[in-house]
């Protein structure tokens, strides 16, 4: 997919939303898992937000997805708020100075898996396709947290 500029959005990417219908919707987010990644199989980009100085926030309220999903009680406000974002709303590339804390985070998601991949190795051999997907994944989160820091 595509941003409002033509720019192809990648796990990674520092994305500015505008235009959505609730406030908390908009802002700077970074892009966590996109289609296509080897641990994700949903076809929207999952979304996390950034603070202010361009770490991960800790909000209650950090995820996100684009396109942009609503979850009310009301199905007035859930149809109103659909209709208001499929004309408004906007998403775009950008760029930020420091983007250290995020390849932080996505270094951290890969030695996440360390453990399991370790434990994972003792059950069932090194060559078993869990254990191989797991350590793909892995090191797709370390070749994003290495092009991050570049």
């Amino acid at each position: 997919m595509v941003d409002k500029n033509g720019v192809e959005m990648k796990t990674g990417d520092v994305v500015l939303i505008s235009g959505a219908f609730f406030k908390n919707d908009n802002g700077l987010w970074f892009i966590e898992r996109s289609p296509g990644d080897p641990s994700w199989c949903g076809s929207s980009y999952s979304l996390t937000k950034l603070k202010r100085n361009g770490q991960p926030s800790t909000a209650k309220y950090n995820l996100c997805s684009w396109p942009i999903a609503i979850f009310t009680n009301s199905w007035a406000k859930r149809n109103e708020a659909h209709a208001w974002n499929a004309e408004h709303a906007e998403i775009e590339v950008v760029k930020i100075a420091d983007r250290s804390a995020i390849a932080d985070h996505f270094m951290g998601l890969a030695k996440e898996l360390d453990p399991y991949i370790e434990r994972e190795v003792w059950d069932w051999g090194e060559n078993h396709p869990e254990v191989l997907r797991h350590k793909e994944v892995r090191s797709f989160y370390a070749s994003v947290a290495k092009q991050l820091k570049k």
